[in-house]
């Protein structure tokens, strides 16, 4: 059965652009929806006569009343997804800048993923007709949100061209239907790269709108864009943060365990692999509290399950850790490995087995952040998404 594919393109006074976009775009086996933001020129009538002479069937217009991109497109998405029961949602500009030749191939490259991102900025992409200045500044924006938001995957996020499912939209469609202007465009990759997606980059080289002006406000949106890559990445960096301060308490715990244990004559290795298995509950604990609390564990059925599951990754970390004191153990025995490095009242504490332990303890933090954001309380997917 064939795929009912739907091409959304927001609009706002394109009496220039439409007739010819829609005339090339029907050229695919596609439907088309104009998404217009109550135009004050010819736009509406041009697409009324086009769908009463020969498109009926596959031209739909709708009148969003008011402007504003982000809520042209998320209102034809939800058009499109919802009523026309699409099975594939294509967005593109009505200016003819999105290369509309491309939109078969753009489809077909949809085959083994769930988005596919037209990119200016990858082998075999490109723009014409734009002057340096816009160049530059496209290219900065692009980068300074690839940059602060940790999207490195990526290299195209302030172009229009994308093909995507239903299942897409709806992951992301509470966050994005917030937004109602062009910072919609970069932050709809951003939160699909970052839900449980496979996301493709294609080439295209993009063309300067052939007729009309464009209605973007170019400092207002960089401003706009900066602003969210800001915060997107202070907020990645208190999560680390948060991180960094439960494990500094499981830290101390796991060190105090170790040095009592060895002033009563435990070995280092031994005494340390009991402190980690404390430090482990303690980070469990308020990890799930405050690091991780947009993605808590609430359930008391699933509390168990995935501790057990913190315990045996986190165990991970106590195996290094275990290595690398036992490794201290054998270089240098164990009394001499007990004793002080160098026998000064202010620095007699200091042991060979406090150093080795502290190296062991560092490589382990990486260990635990990756396991536990990405396993523990990793983002939650789709239902039905396969691996």
């Amino acid at each position: 059965m064939a795929r009912k594919i739907v091409v959304v393109a927001p609009t706002f006074n394109e009496e220039e652009n439409i007739k010819a976009f829609i005339l090339a775009v029907l050229k695919h086996k596609v439907t088309i929806l104009i998404s217009d933001s109550h135009s004050t020129d010819k736009t509406p009538q041009i697409v009324s006569t086009l769908m009463s002479k020969n498109f009926k069937s596959r031209l739909y217009y709708l009148d969003v009343k008011k402007r504003g991109l982000g809520l042209g497109l998320s209102k034809g998405i939800d058009y499109a997804v919802d009523v026309l029961k699409a099975d594939i949602v294509v967005t593109m500009e009505a200016d003819l800048s999105n290369d509309v030749s491309k939109l078969s191939e753009f489809v077909k490259a949809l085959d083994g993923c769930d988005m596919v991102v037209g990119s200016r900025y990858i082998s075999g992409g490109g723009i014409k007709n734009w002057s340096l200045w816009r160049r530059l500044l496209s290219r900065a924006g692009n980068l300074l949100i690839r940059t602060l938001s940790g999207t490195h995957s990526l290299h195209e996020f302030t172009n229009l061209y994308r093909v995507f499912t239903p299942k897409v939209w709806k992951f992301i469609r509470p966050d994005l239907v917030k937004i109602d202007d062009w910072l919609f465009v970069p932050v709809f990759v951003l939160q699909a790269a970052a839900g449980p997606f496979r996301i493709k980059e294609l080439p295209y080289v993009f063309l300067d709108r052939f007729g009309g002006t464009s209605k973007m406000n170019t400092p207002s949106y960089t401003i706009n864009l900066f602003k969210y890559a800001i915060s997107k990445r202070l907020k990645k960096s208190a999560s680390f943060f948060k991180f960094l301060v439960v494990g500094g308490v499981g830290f101390i715990i796991n060190t105090t365990v170790l040095v009592v244990g060895v002033s009563f004559g435990m070995v280092p290795a031994n005494a340390g692999l009991i402190g980690a298995e404390l430090a482990i509950i303690s980070n469990f604990s308020w990890n799930n509290l405050w690091t991780f609390a947009d993605r808590k564990l609430t359930s008391w059925g699933e509390i168990p399950k995935k501790f057990l599951t913190f315990n045996i990754l986190s165990f991970g970390s106590a195996i290094i850790q275990f290595i690398f004191l036992k490794t201290g153990e054998l270089m240098f025995g164990l009394d001499r490995y007990k004793g002080p490095i160098i026998d000064m009242p202010i620095i007699s504490i200091i042991s060979w087995y406090m150093i080795f332990y502290v190296t062991g303890v560092a490589v382990g933090l990486v260990w635990n952040y990756i396991m536990y954001s990405k396993v523990i309380w990793k983002a939650k997917k789709l239902a039905g998404k396969s691996s």
